[in-house]
């Protein structure tokens, strides 16, 4: 929908390059481990314009909620054509030491207009103007990784469940790490991860409408890297019969 000039449209965007220029991220999901003082990312500016860089850490994914991160430089000019490093921070505080926690990174960037009096110099003294702009809004997932959990995330990849209940299948992830699935297929049948729950936090359990029992379930899910791991397929486990009262 159209706004009314000078207010701000926030357009979510994915980490990777936009095909007409624009601002990207080196990696599209961060960890921060255990005993790191902090991480780096960089965000690379493809096009000709400047842009304003705002950034920061979450406690969730769709608003700014306190988080103990903290990112450096949370707000700086990033020129046409140029690359900058942030760094996140940790802050010290009291984190689950049996299980991952999951943060939200985001940064805004509002591309600016080089003053018309500028062009053709060298040293990018151009100012931002306060015209129409469009922030884009990249959102990463942070995890928060303690040492010494009860298995280890390759290990975790493999031991998702899948068990059926009715016409619903019941997916549990018994692990201390956060699975969030790049792929999940029943009997074939491809589910729509954007329209339902794709991660599924330590301990928890998510259930998928099928519509009719599940043979087989097809799926991978997301690495620390921001690829997939291998593709598995196996069959769905039926759920116990209740017991029945007096038995």
């Amino acid at each position: 929908d159209a706004l009314p000039i000078l207010l701000l449209c926030l357009l979510a965007v994915s980490a990777t390059a936009l095909a007409d220029g624009g601002v990207s991220f080196t990696r599209n999901r961060l960890v921060f481990n255990e005993g790191e003082k902090a991480i780096s990312l960089s965000v690379v500016n493809h096009g000709e314009n400047p842009y304003l860089i705002q950034a920061g850490v979450s406690a969730a994914p769709d608003k700014q909620l306190r988080a103990p991160f903290l990112v450096t430089p949370p707000l700086f000019r990033l020129n046409g054509n140029a690359q900058n490093m942030m760094r996140i921070v940790g802050t010290g505080a009291e984190l689950p030491r049996d299980r991952e926690s999951v943060f939200y990174f985001y940064a805004s960037a509002v591309p600016g207009q080089r003053d018309p009096h500028e062009e053709g110099r060298d040293d990018a003294s151009g100012v931002v103007g306060a015209q129409l702009s469009i922030a884009m809004k990249t959102v990463l997932k942070l995890f928060y990784r303690p040492k010494g959990l009860s298995v280890t995330i390759d290990q975790a990849h493999g031991m998702m469940q899948f068990v059926q209940q009715g016409t619903q299948v019941a997916i549990k992830n018994p692990t201390p790490y956060y699975q969030s699935f790049a792929f999940l297929s029943f009997d074939g049948v491809q589910q729509d991860l954007d329209r339902q729950v794709s991660m599924i936090a330590p301990g928890a359990t998510a259930t998928f409408a099928a519509g009719k029992p599940v043979k087989s379930v097809s799926w991978s899910v997301m690495t620390d890297y921001g690829g997939s791991t291998q593709m598995v397929t196996q069959a769905v486990e039926k759920s116990s019969p209740a017991t029945r009262p007096g038995s």
